[in-house]
C-alpha cells in the first residue's frame, strides 16, 4: 500500500504578504492621484476672471490638502503595520482589502466635500469614510495580533498603542462632527490638528519598535561589583547566571540610563528608567499607552563568581530576585506596594541583607545549609519565621539559627516593615 505523504501545516504559505504590499500600495497612490482631478477651473473661463476662480477653487484646494493627509498618514500607518506583520491568513486579506475599500472611496467624498464644504451632510459623508478607515485598519491590526500573525519581537506597548490610536482618534473624529453642526471652519480646524497629533503620534510609537533596550556591561578585569538598580515599577527578574566576563546584562523595559565608573578592581554601574520618557500620550517612546499598558519589565543577569554589593529600589509591581548562585556580600532592597520573592545565596560566605518595605509582600528563602540571623523592626507588619530554622532569641525581635556563629555560609537579615508583610523560610 503506498503510503501518503504527510504535509506539515506550520511550514504551509496562506499568504504572499509581498504581494499583500504591493496590492496595498498600489490602491493608495491611485487613490492619492484621484484626489487632485477635482481640482480644475470651468471651462471658457477668460484671462481677467483668472484670480476671482483661482480663489473660488481654495476650499477645493484646502479638502484636497486635508484628504491628502489623511490618505498619505493612512498609508504610513498600514505600511507600518504591515512590515510588522510576519504571517498571514485568509481573513487578514478580507480586513486587508476592507481596509483599501475606504480608501478608495475617499477621492469621492472629498470631491463632494470640495463642492459642498459648508453642508453638513456632506461633511458627515467624509468624516464617517474617515472614520470607517480608521476603524477597519484597528480590525486588521487586532486580527493579526491576537492571532500571533505579527512580529513576536514587537513591544507590547506598541501594540496596545497602535490599537488604542486607532479606535480613539475614529471616535474623537466622530465627535467633530458636533462642531461641524455648529460651526464648518472650526471642524476643519479641529481636523487638521487631530491629523498632525495621529499621524505623528503614530510615526513615534514606531521608533521603539523592539521589546526592551538590550544591554551588557563588561568586566575589564575587575575583581569586584557594586550594582545600584532602580527599577520603578512593573515586573523585574534578576538572576546570577551572567557570563564571567560581564557584570550584569539583560533586556530593560521602557528604556535604560546607565552609568559605569571604575574604582580600582571595584567596577561601579547605576540602571535606571529612562528620565523624562513621560508617560501615556505624552511619552516619546510610547503615544497612547498611559495604564497597564506602560509596562517596564526588566529581566536581568549579574555575575555569579565576583564578590557584588546590591542597591535595589523597586515600586510597585512584581520581582523575582535568585541570587541563589550569586556571590553576594551586601543587598539593600527598598520597595513599596509591591510582592517580591527574594533567593538568598547559597555559597557566598558572609551576607548583609537590608530590606526596607512600605505595603509591600515578601517571601525571603535562605537556601538549605546556610544559617541565618534575623532582626525585625515592625510596624503594623507581619512577619512569619520557619522557627524550626531560625528560633526566636529569648529576649524577642531576632531570630538565630543555632549554628550561626560557627557556619561557614550565613546572612544576616535586617527587615524594617511597614504595613507589610514577610515571609522568611
Amino acid at each position: 500500500m503506498a503510503l501518503k505523504p504527510v504535509i506539515n501545516k506550520t511550514d504551509e504559505t496562506i499568504v504572499e504578504l509581498s504581494r499583500l504590499n504591493g496590492l496595498s500600495d498600489g490602491v493608495y497612490a491611485i487613490a492619492l492621484t484621484l484626489l487632485a482631478f477635482d481640482i480644475r477651473l470651468p471651462e471658457g473661463v477668460l484671462a481677467g476672471n483668472l484670480s476671482i476662480k483661482l480663489i473660488e477653487l481654495a476650499p477645493k484646494i484646502l479638502v484636497y490638502l486635508i484628504s491628502f493627509i489623511v490618505i498619505g498618514g493612512a498609508w504610513g500607518s498600514h505600511q507600518r503595520m504591515l512590515s510588522q506583520i510576519k504571517r498571514g491568513d485568509g481573513l487578514l486579506v478580507w480586513l486587508n482589502l476592507l481596509s483599501l475599500l475606504f480608501v478608495t472611496l475617499l477621492p469621492a467624498s472629498s470631491g463632494l466635500l470640495g463642492r459642498f464644504p459648508g453642508e453638513f451632510i456632506a461633511i458627515v459623508l467624509f468624516a464617517a469614510d474617515v472614520i470607517l478607515i480608521q476603524l477597519s485598519a484597528l480590525w486588521l491590526w487586532r486580527h493579526a495580533s491576537k492571532n500571533g500573525l505579527i512580529n513576536t519581537a514587537l513591544d507590547p506597548r506598541v501594540v496596545f498603542g497602535v490599537g488604542r490610536r486607532l479606535s480613539l482618534s475614529a471616535a474623537a473624529f466622530g465627535l467633530t462632527l458636533v462642531l461641524a453642526w455648529l460651526n464648518a471652519t472650526i471642524a476643519y480646524i479641529v481636523w487638521i490638528g487631530l491629523f498632525v497629533i495621529l499621524f505623528t503620534t503614530d510615526w513615534l510609537s514606531w521608533q521603539q519598535a523592539l521589546k526592551a533596550t538590550q544591554i551588557a556591561i563588561p568586566l575589564d578585569g575587575a575583581a569586584r561589583g557594586h550594582i545600584e538598580i532602580a527599577h520603578g515599577a512593573d515586573y523585574s527578574n534578576i538572576l546570577a547566571d551572567a557570563p564571567d566576563n560581564v557584570l550584569v546584562q539583560g533586556t530593560f523595559g521602557g528604556g535604560l540610563d546607565t552609568q559605569v565608573t571604575r574604582e580600582g578592581d571595584l567596577l561601579k554601574t547605576q540602571l535606571d528608567v529612562t528620565r523624562k520618557q513621560g508617560l501615556g500620550f505624552t511619552s516619546r517612546r510610547y503615544p497612547w499607552t498611559w495604564g497597564p499598558a506602560n509596562a517596564l519589565d526588566w529581566n536581568l543577569s549579574v555575575n555569579p563568581h565576583i564578590p557584588l554589593t546590591l542597591h535595589i529600589v523597586t515600586g510597585m509591581g512584581l520581582a523575582d530576585f535568585n541570587f541563589t548562585e550569586a556571590h553576594l556580600s551586601n543587598l539593600r532592597l527598598e520597595t513599596s506596594m509591591s510582592s517580591i520573592n527574594l533567593s538568598l545565596p547559597s555559597n557566598a560566605g558572609q551576607t548583609a541583607v537590608h530590606v526596607e518595605a512600605s505595603t509591600a509582600f515578601l517571601v525571603i528563602q535562605v537556601p538549605a545549609g546556610v544559617a541565618a540571623r534575623i532582626h525585625s523592626e515592625k510596624g503594623m507588619s507581619d512577619i512569619e519565621v520557619d522557627l524550626k530554622r531560625f528560633a526566636l532569641v529569648e529576649n524577642g525581635g531576632e531570630y538565630r539559627s543555632s549554628d550561626y556563629d560557627t557556619a561557614a555560609n550565613r546572612v544576616e537579615i535586617q527587615l524594617e516593615l511597614a504595613g507589610s508583610t514577610a515571609k522568611i523560610i
